[in-house]
């Protein structure tokens, strides 16, 4: 395989998603999959590979995606995949951890690992990188999964370019010596940008400690309509601003944080069955205002929570 291009728009328009979600799986990481809006679904996805590397440009609205324990038994994969959203915006959850992606953004996930993700992907690239060449150039690759890289990092900026270049005609033969040596070159650069977002001093590395900290205890508390960035900094014994520096390090804010938390987990309730009403979900998950909740809830998955209710 060298190149293929398949766009959603070649098929009848009641079958678009089921062929979406044949041709991702197909070519990325199979997965169960769901469309998260009502208006005709229009993607496309660019396939290429690159010496070792597979890279995907992908261009669809709103979507939904969730591989379990089941597609892991089905579908064993062992590669780490890095998306960078060239345009549009999404978000991870994987092993605990919750990585926002803004245009600009990167982020490594496991495909074998459980994961969740939403993707509004008007430009977004999916680069399989596999996991024995990745962890030979950097061993401690795996500890980035689902960490947002924003495109102000080191390193950052140059591995954009290199997945923008996967598109030149030039690559189009993959096991040609220039592409073979451009694929490693790709997994070169992703190891040094990863390396380079280690933590290098003491103040630092606490700093990453406590984010981590402060996420489990987020998710223990999202509940809480008191959950504030005060309490938080009370319960570690810390000050407000030391809180807000050790999330800013994440490219995040801790309240920040905290919505996109109690939203993600709202709609994981919503979508798998265990909630009887959107109110009930709203103040379970610590929203004391339901307008509100719908309001942030659209915003952030471009539909309506009832819609996923009725949906089930």
């Amino acid at each position: 395989m060298n190149s293929l291009a398949y766009l959603t728009t070649d098929v009848a328009t009641p079958l678009r998603f089921d062929y979406w979600h044949d041709v991702v799986c197909r070519h990325c990481i199979p997965a169960a999959s769901r469309a998260m809006t009502a208006e005709p679904f229009e993607g496309r996805l660019d396939v290429r590979d690159v010496g070792a590397v597979s890279v995907n440009r992908m261009s669809a609205p709103l979507h939904y995606w969730s591989r379990d324990a089941h597609h892991l038994r089905q579908h064993p994969l062992d590669d780490l995949w890095l998306a960078f959203v060239q345009d549009g915006e999404g978000a991870f959850l994987q092993g605990g951890r919750q990585g926002r992606l803004r245009s600009g953004d990167m982020l490594l996930y496991d495909a074998g690992r459980p994961f969740e993700c939403t993707m509004d992907a008007r430009s977004v690239y999916l680069a399989r990188m596999p996991r024995r060449l990745l962890l030979r150039r950097f061993a401690k690759a795996e500890d980035f999964t689902a960490r947002t890289i924003a495109a102000d990092r080191p390193g950052a900026r140059p591995l954009h370019a290199m997945l923008q270049e996967t598109a030149n005609p030039a690559f189009a033969q993959p096991h040609s010596a220039a592409a073979e040596r451009f694929g490693g070159a790709l997994i070169d650069l992703l190891a040094v940008t990863l390396e380079l977002q280690q933590d290098t001093t003491g103040d630092a590395g606490a700093e990453h400690g406590l984010h981590a900290r402060m996420t489990a205890y987020i998710g223990r508390h999202l509940d809480d309509p008191a959950l504030s960035l005060d309490t938080m900094a009370q319960a570690h014994h810390v000050s407000a601003r030391t809180v807000a520096r050790a999330f800013a390090r994440q490219g995040e804010t801790a309240m920040g944080a905290v919505w996109q938390a109690r939203l993600a987990a709202s709609r994981d309730a919503l979508m798998g069955g265990r909630a009887h009403s959107v109110t009930d979900v709203a103040f379970q998950h610590g929203f004391s205002d339901l307008s509100h909740f719908s309001r942030a809830f659209r915003k952030a998955y471009g539909c309506a929570p009832h819609t996923l209710l009725k949906a089930r």
